[in-house]
Parts: structure tokens; C-alpha cells; sequence
């Protein structure tokens, strides 16, 4: 899924292009790997929020990545119940 998405800084949101990839890959008859992959790329608006506030791309990255990957290593593990709970009952989890 390609979206344009809200990154959230210390003064406002602002705009970045998100590719989501999700995954489902048989291991057997009874396990599946599911992977989700995040790839963002920074919009215009987000170029000029970092010019203005004189951060470099090098650390807008960095500090990208680390809340992208904090934010997968937290949804991943229930996008995955939900995905296993449809196939074995037939219903998606709830959001809490």
C-alpha cells in the first residue's frame, strides 16, 4: 500500500510517502512467516520542515527509522494474531 502518511515531530506533524509491504510466507502446512516492511521517503513539505528547522536528511533518517521500527516491532506481532485468528475462526481482532 502506497500512502501519504503523518511523521510525527516535536513541532507538528508533517507529510511522508509511505510503502507498506506485507508478507505471508509458507513455512509448512501449519506456519506461515508474516513480515511487514516499511519503506518512507520524505514528501516536499517534509524537505522544507528539515531545511527550516536545519535538520540534515542523514538525521532525519536515523531518527525515522528508529520510530518506524519501534512502531513494527509493536504492530507486527498483532497484525499477525489478527491475520491467524481469521484463518482459524474466521474473525479479525477487535482494535482495542
Amino acid at each position: 500500500m502506497l500512502s501519504i502518511s503523518d511523521s510525527i515531530t516535536k513541532n507538528g506533524r508533517k507529510k511522508v510517502q509511505v510503502l507498506w509491504e506485507l508478507k505471508a510466507t509458507k513455512i509448512d502446512d501449519n506456519t506461515t512467516l508474516y513480515t511487514n516492511e516499511i519503506h518512507a521517503t520524505a514528501t516536499p513539505e517534509m524537505f522544507e520542515y528539515l531545511k527550516e528547522h536545519n535538520i540534515n536528511l542523514a538525521d532525519a533518517a536515523a531518527s525515522r527509522q528508529a520510530a518506524s521500527d519501534a512502531h513494527n516491532h509493536e504492530e507486527t506481532p498483532n497484525f499477525a494474531k489478527s491475520i491467524e485468528n481469521k484463518a482459524l475462526t474466521g474473525q479479525y481482532n477487535q482494535p482495542f
